[in-house]
């Protein structure tokens, strides 16, 4: 059998597998649909997610790699989440931005998204009722905690049910213009700002206008020859624009983690962080009369961070994250004893993380 006809007959046996993945996907999203006409009304946060993709990597005979494989059902467990209970998501920035990537990806596309220009809105808007979950930048690869998101969280009644971190890269992107006839940018202040360096270095003179959105950008360097756009690559790609140069960031590698907030908490995946605040007195032995307690009980200390506390003049509180669920009994008996020592403690929720 000669290579051309070798390929061809494995090309046909591909076309006749994704043919029945349709199928199987098809059936998947009928289930999907009678789980929405049986579910309750009122929204809760997709569970066990951590568990099932273990289920699926144990069951994988290693020919996907794993990371290409929960990519793939997050995707549709994403697609299903919204024909099950569709929702109302709130979400921090505009319209195309890594936040909003961040809220489809992971309640999918059917779900309503709503912009909210700050983490304090977008928290306010689940807090009246009017969406189901908030989704805001809650730490940066580079300066860390978002204060901002932490503070507008803790005065909520709201807990974390969920996380997702991502890669902030823009790229610059064009409907067909070489890097050399651009004589005009379109981008978000902040795509702009974090982008200076590029633009400086290799476009000094093109025309950078500041646009509200992602999307808009793309649509108008779509419009236009010789602009281009400087977006997310999915944004641009949904623009029909092409890649120009790759990764234009001043920072290269920076990555934003996004938390996700709702009215109802998340049950045990089996994998879990919890989240708080906590505030001690000013004394030596203050804070490891708290810390001790979780290594007692084998509770692991994730990250610990001090952050000002707003309306005090140099008083902290520490941020803390520990390894297990808030109804784990370990962390239950230890949030117990540590009261004693702290004059100040709030949960800020429990979520299932990825297995490293």
């Amino acid at each position: 059998m000669d290579q051309k006809r070798a390929l061809a007959e494995l090309r046909e046996k591909i076309a006749k597998l994704d043919l029945e993945l349709v199928e199987r996907l098809g059936t998947r999203a009928r289930l999907s649909r009678e789980i929405h006409v049986l579910a309750e009304s009122e929204a809760s946060v997709d569970v066990g997610e951590e568990e099932w993709l273990a289920r699926l990597e144990a069951a994988s005979n290693g020919e996907l790699p794993r990371d290409s494989l929960r990519a793939i059902f997050r995707q549709i467990r994403a697609a299903a989440r919204a024909l099950e209970q569709p929702v109302k998501v709130a979400y921090v920035g505009p319209e195309g931005g890594f936040c909003h990537q961040t809220a489809s990806g992971y309640f999918g596309s059917t779900a309503s998204l709503a912009s909210s220009a700050t983490a304090v809105e977008a928290l306010e808007e689940v807090a009246r009722g009017r969406s189901a979950f908030a989704v805001f930048p809650f730490e940066s690869s580079v300066d860390g905690l978002v204060q901002g998101s932490v503070t507008a969280l803790a005065e909520t009644d709201l807990v974390l049910v969920g996380e997702r971190s991502l890669p902030a890269t823009y790229h610059l992107m064009s409907a067909g213009a070489a890097l050399g006839e651009i004589d005009k940018v379109y981008a978000t202040a902040i795509a702009h700002a974090g982008c200076q360096r590029f633009i400086d270095q290799e476009l000094p003179r093109a025309t950078v206008i500041d646009v509200r959105s992602p999307v808009v950008a793309s649509q108008l360097a779509r419009e236009e020859k010789t602009a281009a756009a400087i977006v997310p690559e999915p944004t641009g790609r949904a623009q029909n624009l092409e890649l120009v140069r790759a990764n234009v960031g001043d920072a290269s590698d920076l990555k934003f983690r996004y938390g996700i907030a709702g009215s109802r908490p998340a049950i045990r995946s089996g994998n879990d962080v919890t989240c708080l605040l906590i505030g001690v007195d000013d004394s030596p032995g203050s804070l490891f009369g708290v810390l001790r307690h979780f290594a007692e009980r084998g509770i692991n200390l994730k990250k610990l961070q001090s952050r000002p506390v707003q309306r005090e003049n140099w008083d902290y509180v520490f941020y803390v994250e520990i390894g297990g669920h808030i109804t784990d009994r370990p962390v239950v008996t230890a949030l117990e004893s540590i009261k004693r020592h702290t004059k100040y403690l709030k949960v800020l929720g429990s979520f299932g993380v990825s297995a490293s």
